[in-house]
Parts: structure tokens; C-alpha cells; sequence
């Protein structure tokens, strides 16, 4: 498997997808997937712990109405788990219709472009036979808000999971032929991404907000965090779209490394500040914390040309 492949089969091992399932559609076996789960030290199963007298409550409360989120929410579980309690216990599933923009990355808005971006560098598409398409993403408990801007985004009323009490994660999914077809016919597991992705500076800060990491950085252990760098990592031919779109920016010079099974771009200093400028400057959707970086960034660039150099 590639680290990318690697990457997505964690990402839907942690979104609660069953191992068997992850090693149908990545061609390799359950056993496989298993080892590289306990080598990245991702549970086999990302699922809390429950007592049978905690097992019986949820399924009281199931059919007294609770929903499946709610449920999960409540117990620290996710809602894979908890559907696949109730149906191992017998208890008819209701029907819930949740609804979805089918049609959000038809039109490549700057929004749209922008989750693109971060859905190729964070998501994962997940394809079943007889099973609608799964797009799964996770972030950080700490990154928790930035998911529900994108269940915004796409008029979702699909649950966030509650926080995994290991990794301290937070998972979100949808299920759309639309959408993952969309998504991979724009280049999300193939080259080259569509040409309207790489000209816009959304979906590259989509795609920084998912891989990259940006800051101010000490010179020396004694002196102060002053000096801006900039960093990327990825597909290698993603990475080349991107140093080509920079370039159409005016800012050049930089080359894509080999970094273990992966590729990376970095650069630090005015080129770094440059990069931050174009995608950061004036956006309309970020992650949050990324976005604050940025401006700090920016406002000591300002500071450090002084008052005359400014402009």
C-alpha cells in the first residue's frame, strides 16, 4: 500500500468503518489492515467501552426516540457503533433521512474550491458494493468547529462524533454518489486535479489547511520567534500543481523533496510570508487556527519593514 492508501484506510478505520470492509476496497487483507492499525496505534475497533447495563440504556433510549448521534454523544461512542448495537440486538432501525447538498461541488465557487482543498488532503471516499459512497473526515478534537462549518457547508444534518477518549478525534462522514463522484472526478485519488482547482487559491488553502503547517520560528534556542516558514507535504504531482501555481503568483525557486514514503515543499523567510499572504489574505473560510497564525505572520512581516517599507 502506498502511505496515501495507508493514510485513507486509518481515516476510515477511525471514521468506525469495520476492517473487513477497508481491506475489500484497498485490495489487501483484513489481517493487513489490522497490523497497520496496531503499528500506527489506532485501536482495531475506535469505540468506547460499554457495560451491558450502559448497552441496554442506549437501547432503551433508541426506541423511545434518541437518534443514533444523540446517542453517541451522550456515551462517547460512535454512530457506527451504535447502529451496529441495535442491529446486533434485534431493534428495527428507523428510517432517518438526513439531509445533504447533493450538488455542493458542482458549481466551484471560492467556498466550494476552498472544501475541495481540505477534503483531498483530510477526507477519504469510501466505496461499497451495494452501499452508497462515504466521504469521512477527521480532525482533532480541538479542530471540532471547523467539521461543523463544513456540515454547514454541505447542508448536512449527519451527527459530528463525540470526541474519541484515545486520540482525542472528532469524526464526520455523509454518504453521496454526487459528491464522491464529484470529488473523484476532480482528481481527489488521480492525476492530474482538475485545472480550475489549481488555479484557485481557496482550494490550495483547503489543501494547507488538511497538510501544511505555517508559523513563526526561533533562528536560535535565545532569540525570539521571528523567522516565517512555510511547509507542505503530499502526493509529489500534487505538490508539483501547486509549486506551478505559484509560480503563476511570481513566486518561484522552490522544488518538491522526497520525505519517506511521501513528498514536501518548504520554504521560510519572504517567500514563506509571500505564500501566506496570497492564501490567507482576506479569506473568506479557514481553519481557525491556522487563519490566526497567518495573520500573526503577516503583522510582524508588516512590523519588520517598518512604517516606509510598508504598502
Amino acid at each position: 500500500m502506498t502511505e496515501a492508501a495507508r493514510a485513507d484506510a486509518i481515516a476510515r478505520a477511525l471514521a468506525g468503518e469495520s476492517l473487513s470492509s477497508i481491506a475489500r476496497t484497498s485490495g489487501v487483507s483484513r489481517q493487513a489492515i489490522r497490523g497497520l492499525l496496531r503499528r500506527r496505534g489506532v485501536p482495531a475497533r475506535v469505540v468506547g467501552k460499554l457495560t451491558e447495563d450502559q448497552r441496554s440504556e442506549v437501547l432503551q433510549r433508541y426506541q423511545a426516540g434518541a437518534s443514533l448521534g444523540q446517542l453517541a454523544t451522550a456515551y462517547g461512542i460512535t454512530e457506527p457503533a451504535v447502529r451496529g448495537l441495535v442491529i446486533r440486538r434485534g431493534v428495527p432501525l428507523r428510517r432517518v433521512v438526513h439531509t445533504l447538498r447533493h450538488e455542493a461541488f458542482d458549481e466551484l465557487t471560492s467556498d466550494a474550491c476552498y472544501w475541495i482543498g481540505f477534503l483531498f488532503a483530510d477526507g477519504s471516499i469510501s466505496y461499497r458494493p451495494k452501499h452508497i459512497p462515504q466521504i469521512s473526515v477527521g480532525l482533532a478534537e480541538r479542530d471540532r468547529a471547523h467539521l461543523a462549518k463544513l456540515r454547514t457547508f454541505l447542508g448536512s444534518t449527519s451527527a459530528i462524533s463525540a470526541p474519541n477518549p484515545t486520540h482525542h478525534s472528532c469524526q464526520f462522514s455523509v454518504r453521496s454518489h454526487q459528491l464522491a463522484d464529484r470529488l473523484v472526478a476532480l482528481g481527489r485519488y488521480q492525476e492530474p486535479t482538475d485545472a480550475r482547482l489549481v488555479e484557485s487559491r481557496d482550494f490550495w488553502r483547503g489543501v494547507v489547511d488538511g497538510d501544511g503547517s505555517l508559523g513563526l520560528y526561533r533562528r536560535s534556542r535565545s532569540a525570539p520567534a521571528t523567522m516565517p516558514q512555510f511547509r507542505l507535504v503530499g502526493r509529489r504531482h500534487v505538490l508539483e500543481e501547486f509549486l506551478g501555481f505559484l509560480r503563476t503568483q511570481g513566486i518561484g525557486g522552490l522544488s518538491v523533496r522526497p520525505h519517506k514514503s511521501i513528498y514536501t515543499m518548504g520554504t521560510t523567510c519572504g517567500p514563506a510570508e509571500r505564500i501566506v499572504a496570497l492564501l490567507y489574505s482576506g479569506a473568506t473560510v479557514a481553519l481557525s487556527r491556522k487563519a490566526e497564525t497567518a495573520e500573526r505572520m503577516l503583522a510582524a512581516a508588516a512590523s519588520s519593514r517598518g512604517p516606509n517599507q510598508q504598502g
